[in-house]
């Protein structure tokens, strides 16, 4: 039996297509944040600033996360992601890091640093709400729903500026 070479060069293009699906099925999603005064709402102006960058488990069951800050004019008191688009305040969803003077309900949070730093991991097991927006304890897959549609964000709240001293709207990387 003899094949045309368009036969064979479709029969290729095919396997290459089915070989390389489960690869995109693996893929991460890549989320991030700048964060300034000038985004909290009222905006502050502070010589602090910030980012956020998270990366969405392909099974989107967790988020690894690396905050980093720098310049806060108070004593840092937490970091959450919340639930809220640009220039509206929401509620705390997930904290990033806590200190003893504000602990994370669900204790699961690394301390924060007074500038630097701070890694972890998020599951189900962090989220905390917002209950009154829709969202309940452990409802991590409407977290991340929310942070794709770009209706999240992240801020380090300080002793100056108890509501947040830096804020930035989470969005997904291209």
């Amino acid at each position: 039996m003899k094949y045309s070479r368009i036969t064979v060069l479709m029969a290729g293009m095919a396997m290459l297509a089915m070989l390389g699906a489960p690869a995109l099925a693996l893929a991460h999603t890549v989320v991030a944040a700048s964060l300034q005064g000038f985004e909290e709402p009222p905006a502050i102006s502070t010589t602090a600033s910030g980012t956020f960058d998270g990366e969405v488990s392909s099974d989107q069951t967790s988020i690894a996360y690396v905050l980093s800050y720098a310049g806060l004019e108070g004593d840092v008191r937490q970091a959450h992601i919340h639930l809220g688009q640009f220039s509206v305040n929401g509620g705390i969803s997930i904290w990033l890091c806590q200190t003893t003077s504000n602990p994370d309900p669900t204790g699961l949070a690394p301390t924060c640093p007074q500038e630097g730093t701070v890694t972890g991991t998020v599951t189900a097991a962090n989220v905390i709400g917002p209950t009154g927006q829709g969202i309940n304890a452990g409802e991590f897959d409407k977290i991340i729903t929310a942070m794709l549609a770009g209706v999240t964000y992240a801020n380090v709240h300080s002793t100056k500026h108890p509501g947040g001293e830096i804020r930035g709207q989470i969005a997904e990387v291209p």
